[in-house]
């Protein structure tokens, strides 16, 4: 079984889940997830010039070990799209999904995406793993 100690999982983020999109207006569901391995200095290299970064995080879930808002468990993205009640679930989809690091409470769409992104590192999820063992691996750009 694969693990991830505690002190290494000590960053919060707050998910940003495109729950529909009609009319050129986007909604939202926020979520703030506790005890997560965030790295956003994931894919930096040396180049001859200095460090050159591709603007990549890596985000790891334990999900056995983890706390939301409003308790929201984790559910993958078909079962999620699947639901007509999203409120209990959180999930990641590469196709509009976006996570920021630290707790943030403004909303979507009071406050769009591109005001966010100059206020927030915003990072939109890139590509997700299947868990395994109960670990979630996400990388953002």
């Amino acid at each position: 079984m694969k693990t991830i100690s505690r002190r290494a999982r000590n960053k919060k983020i707050t998910l940003y889940n495109l729950v529909s999109s009609a009319a050129g207006v986007s909604t939202f569901q926020r979520t703030v997830i506790n005890r997560v391995y965030l790295d956003t200095g994931y894919a930096q290299r040396l180049s001859s010039r200095g460090v050159a970064t591709q603007d990549k995080a890596q985000l790891i879930i334990d999900l056995r070990d983890m706390a939301t808002t409003s308790n929201r468990a984790f559910m993958p993205y078909k079962d999620w799209a699947a639901l007509t009640d999203k409120a209990g679930h959180f999930t990641f989809n590469a196709g509009g999904d976006f996570f920021v690091e630290e707790e943030v409470t403004d909303e979507l769409p009071a406050m769009t995406k591109q005001q966010m992104q100059v206020k927030y590192p915003c990072f939109s999820v890139a590509s997700v793993a299947d868990p395994a063992d109960n670990l979630l691996q996400i990388i953002g750009r």
